[in-house]
């Protein structure tokens, strides 16, 4: 039996969601992308940064309203993960480049101290009650090629950001590159994860989290072709980010129209 999802894990997933949402602002306002993050964007990037955060951040929500466990257990992960990296990439880089930063950023290292705390708490109260089921998972190949993409990417973007420069679709910054390898490293991390989930139930939200995140990464990208490079670089991502929108957005139709359509024939 699935373990019931606590009052206080849905607080977690409450508090998780307004730090993500802060920065939905910055799809329309892109210099608001300062209220969190850290490093100068241009309004290409700084929509970029916001289309990520709205994404998980909607996405996190929806944890909050999930039934059990077994639901939310790969995006807990994904937050501990993702936060805990940009915490350490944050610190780093102070270290590394003292004079970078203006002002020590007390909020954003707040928070990402905080929530791989609450993510091990979490995990450690409730981990062991509702182990990962057995069993084949249709879609295990789907989520292993995501993972591949996504980890490359993002190692690329951490370890080798003067090349990652280069081949990225528009301008950007190493900072920047660095701050992006944090999302995608985190995303294919949670991408493996639900390589080995069986059950819909178990990465429906994670899909949901994908298909916004395409969607709103186009849209962005339509909205400012015009800084766009005029290489492959831009067809890919295209082409990239178009599959992923109708892959997982294909995959949530198709699992809200097979109930109903069961509940017709019934």
């Amino acid at each position: 039996m699935a373990q019931p999802l606590p009052w206080w894990l849905r607080a977690i997933f409450v508090l998780v969601a307004a730090q993500a949402l802060l920065l939905i602002a910055a799809l329309f306002q892109p210099p608001l992308v300062s209220l969190l993050v850290p490093w100068p964007a241009s309004p290409l990037n700084a929509r970029f940064i916001a289309s990520m955060y709205t994404a998980l951040g909607l996405g996190v929500l929806l944890c909050s309203m999930a039934r059990s466990f077994r639901e939310v257990r790969i995006v807990l992960f994904g937050i501990g993960f993702a936060t805990g990296l940009l915490f350490l990439l944050t610190l780093f880089r102070m270290i590394v480049y003292p004079g970078e930063l203006t002002k020590f950023p007390l909020f954003w290292m707040l928070f990402y101290l905080i929530d791989p705390i609450l993510v091990v708490f979490s995990f450690w109260r409730l981990g062991g009650t509702d182990n990962m089921p057995s069993g084949p998972n249709p879609l295990m190949w789907l989520w292993i090629i995501q993972a591949v993409i996504l980890g490359a990417f993002g190692l690329l973007l951490l370890l080798l950001p003067n090349v990652a420069i280069n081949i990225w679709p528009w301008g950007m910054t190493v900072q920047l590159s660095q701050l992006y390898s944090g999302f995608f490293l985190s995303l294919s991390v949670v991408s493996a994860l639900a390589a080995r989930e069986p059950r819909w139930e178990g990465v429906r939200i994670l899909a949901f989290i994908f298909a916004i995140l395409a969607v709103l990464v186009l849209i962005i990208s339509i909205v400012h072709i015009g800084r766009f490079k005029s290489d492959a670089s831009t067809i890919i991502w295209f082409v990239f980010f178009g599959a992923e929108a109708v892959v997982f957005g294909g995959l949530l139709i198709s699992h809200l129209v097979r109930p109903s359509m069961k509940g017709a024939i019934s």
